[in-house]
């Protein structure tokens, strides 16, 4: 039996140039992104109503149409993605750490699946009314009797070939550290018979691989236009996604909140611990520049 060596997948990373030099925020670059995301986010209803409405559910013209404008409106934040392992070929519940509300529009661009989040969210502006469209599972914890119901559908749709996403932290967080995992969601996983894939999600400076980024995520008090605002001041971001091997559904579901817990948190530790970011572009030679720095370096400057 031939294995096939698991290689990631190519470095998202534009390199930076001049104008990326500075990491801090800068008032300036509102803008361009602010009048940018204005007209993106007025594409989103229309281009919702088109692929998504009047549908029993989300089929592949509503992810594709949704990962077009997520990686639109990251790519007008300055957010890049580096993927790391391997993507889930076959439908998997695929559970990750939760920093920001940016982590759906990441995952979204590499999985068309439903995603499941609390109920609170449907009643954000934009969020909410997408993810009625898209199909969203919205779970009240509060509630045995619907969460168990959402359980079933959850496992329904991955018996009927699609990815089920979610972060069983239930919360966000500084990307630091991952919270306690929610174990009931798990039981979809085992009931349809389904691999559970644990991706470790964390927000970079570019220029400055293996920190943690203090802006992206959205914690405590945050409100949504709040921390969309300052984001818009942001230096560009690298967001590192790396798929982490998968989970039997043999286990039972205490096992997979667990053991996806522990195989995030380590990969976490290994990003914090640095790791090199290869860029797409090379930097172009410049002559002038080359020939000052060998004066400087000759001469002791």
């Amino acid at each position: 039996m031939m294995v096939r060596k698991k290689t990631g997948a190519d470095v998202l990373v534009s390199y930076p140039g001049r104008r990326w030099r500075r990491s801090a925020p800068n008032p300036l670059r509102r803008l361009w992104r602010v009048p940018g995301l204005l007209l993106h986010l007025l594409v989103a209803y229309p281009l919702a109503v088109w692929t998504c409405r009047g549908k029993a559910a989300p089929d592949a013209l509503s992810y594709r149409a949704f990962a077009w404008w997520s990686r639109k409106a990251m790519r007008i934040l300055g957010l890049r993605l580096r993927v790391d392992g391997v993507v889930p070929p076959k439908p998997a519940l695929v559970v990750g750490n939760h920093v920001s509300y940016l982590d759906i529009l990441a995952l979204s661009t590499l999985i068309p699946g439903r995603f499941i989040a609390k109920k609170e969210m449907r009643d954000w502006p934009f969020f909410g009314i997408m993810g009625v469209w898209l199909g969203t599972l919205f779970i009240d914890r509060s509630d045995a009797r619907a969460s168990q119901r959402v359980i079933r559908d959850a496992a329904g749709i991955l018996q009927a070939g699609t990815p089920v996403i979610l972060f069983p932290e239930g919360t966000t967080s500084d990307g630091g550290s991952v919270g306690e995992f929610f174990a009931a969601p798990f039981e979809a996983a085992r009931e349809a018979h389904a691999d559970t894939v644990p991706v470790a999600l964390r927000y970079e400076d570019v220029l400055h691989p293996g920190q943690a980024d203090q802006r992206c995520p959205f914690v405590g008090d945050d409100s949504l236009l709040g921390h969309l605002w300052r984001l818009t001041a942001a230096a560009p971001l690298t967001l590192r996604v790396e798929f982490l091997p998968a989970l039997a559904p043999t286990l039972k579901r205490r096992e997979l909140a667990g053991e996806a817990r522990a195989v995030i948190a380590q990969a976490l530790q290994r990003m914090e611990q640095g790791a090199s970011v290869t860029y797409l572009n090379p930097r172009r030679a410049h002559p002038i520049r080359e020939a000052w720095s060998a004066w400087r370096s000759k001469h002791g400057a």
